[in-house]
């Protein structure tokens, strides 16, 4: 098998969106017998509207204002946030889980009490939080975060209200003892690369291949972010992020499939998360089947490895890169070349 390492990248021309639409968090109540169906109801259980920033090119020319881009979120997968509820003597991490396609909540709030809210998603091992307040701005730190992840790892705020605009800056929020409900805005705090396949038009009548796994590494080590949000009722972004890296790697598996994804795909999200600091150390790894023209298995669980040109990502920053599988020489298609296929970065 030959590699051939792309030297160039494709940069989308992605904007941020501004999408209709609302979803409701179900609260349930603070008992915790039962199953999350029985638990669900209202009263001075937290509930809360959520909205995600939409990724933007790394195009710096065509880039828009942060607050123009927040769109009603509805994951695709469970998943689980944590909150931070300040003031708090000793502030401990609410939890708020979507399962079963609805969200679920045993966070309570006490009624005509100020809190503002900070928070984070997903919330699972081995992230750690933990967070610090001034008389002017408060400070979340999220550790042991993989340099190169799936997870679409955000840092959330709150609204001050249901109505009105979206104000980023404005974290304020006052528990009632029914309709608690508040707006959550969450922000990415990794960049992401788009991969998008493709076969040569000339080979892919003698050949299938059937994607069987996607690897991103990198050689930076876990990441910790520091990200200091200061309060505003201007509408200014609200949020700065520091990181710190050492020595080391990290690995994500982002597509797996036992039977393999037969390319061209219908699977448009190969995508996968990395912190800016590692945007110049990451390599693909890809496996896949090759079939004959009559569908028959010739070759199981081949490897490529494509080291990745230097994305120059910042947070929040979307890269697409294109692939294409081709034999070794397209002017001769021996059965070397068409049983063993490069795959090149265009």
């Amino acid at each position: 098998m030959k590699y051939i390492t792309g030297d160039r990248c494709l940069r989308i021309k992605g904007y941020w969106l501004m999408v209709v639409g609302l979803m409701l968090i179900v609260g349930c109540s603070s008992d915790s017998t039962g199953s999350d169906e029985q638990q669900r109801s209202t009263g001075s259980t937290l509930q809360v509207v959520p909205y995600i920033a939409a990724y933007q090119s790394n195009d710096v020319l065509s880039r828009r204002a942060v607050s123009a881009g927040y769109s009603a979120y509805t994951p695709n997968q469970d998943i689980a946030i944590g909150l931070y509820l300040l003031p708090e003597a000793t502030p401990s991490v609410k939890l708020l889980r979507y399962t079963s396609g609805a969200w679920h909540s045993q966070t309570t709030v006490a009624n005509n009490t100020d809190y503002t809210i900070y928070g984070f998603m997903p919330k699972k091992d081995p992230i750690s939080s933990s967070i610090t307040q001034s008389s002017e701005n408060v400070v979340l730190t999220l550790s042991n975060i993989d340099a190169v992840c799936p997870d679409d790892i955000c840092f959330v705020t709150g609204v001050k209200d249901l109505t009105g605009d979206l104000l980023q800056g404005q974290f304020g929020y006052k528990g009632k003892e029914d309709e608690n409900y508040i707006r959550l805005l969450m922000d990415h705090l990794f960049a992401s690369v788009k991969f998008n396949f493709t076969v040569d038009t000339d080979y892919s009548k003698l050949r299938t291949i059937k994607l069987k796994s996607l690897k991103l590494s990198t050689t930076t080590a876990p990441v910790t972010a520091t990200i200091t949000l200061t309060p505003n009722t201007t509408d200014a972004y609200p949020a700065s992020v520091a990181y710190t890296t050492s020595a080391g790697a990290s690995t994500a598996t982002f597509f797996e499939s036992e039977d393999g994804e037969a390319i061209p795909t219908t699977n448009t999200d190969f995508i996968c998360c990395f912190a800016p600091s590692a945007s110049n150390t990451m390599t693909l790894v890809t496996t896949y089947d090759v079939y004959d023209s009559k569908g028959n298995l010739i070759r199981k669980d081949c490897e490529a490895k494509n080291k990745l040109p230097d994305l120059e990502a910042q947070r929040g920053w979307q890269v697409t890169l294109n692939l294409k599988v081709s034999p070794t020489y397209l002017y001769q298609l021996s059965e070397p070349d068409l049983d063993n296929p490069t795959i090149t970065i265009n």
